[in-house]
């Protein structure tokens, strides 16, 4: 089954081929230089729906930028790539792909940076139940 991981790592190949380099692994607040870019998950919520699996998932691109006035235009033109990158679906494997929803960008002239949001839903067929476990209800009570 598709999960969280496969998603960020689609999204993290999708990033170096926009900006050419990986996205940063480790924490923000743990230092970095600029330019550089991370991917964050923001939402994760799984629901079982009949014989559904639907996962939902917010995930974040941020681009911090050099503090330059280059840097504004860099990031401008993040935005426009990631546009376009994005109006086409991510591949995950060679037969499962991503649509992105409602992608938002919101560009922080102060910082830097620009954060680019998008929701994913997956739905995926359910596993079958291993049958050959007893359920609650079948199971009897001794009474010693």
């Amino acid at each position: 089954m598709t999960d969280i991981v496969d998603v960020i790592r689609a999204v993290s190949e999708l990033v170096e081929r926009v900006f050419g380099a990986p996205p940063i692994t480790k924490d923000i607040t743990e230092g970095f230089d600029r330019p550089c870019t991370y991917v964050q998950p923001t939402l994760m919520q799984t629901s079982l729906e009949g014989g559904l699996r639907h996962d939902s998932y917010s995930i974040e691109i941020i681009r911090f930028g050099p503090r330059t006035r280059d840097g504004w235009l860099g990031l401008l033109e993040a935005q426009a790539s990631l546009a376009e990158t994005l109006e086409n679906p991510i591949p995950i494997s060679s037969t499962f792909f991503l649509y992105p929803e409602e992608v938002d960008f919101d560009l922080r002239r102060n910082e830097m940076t620009l954060i680019t949001s998008f929701d994913v839903d997956i739905f995926q067929i359910r596993p079958e139940i291993d049958v050959t476990k007893e359920f609650m209800e079948e199971l009897t009570i001794r009474k010693d």
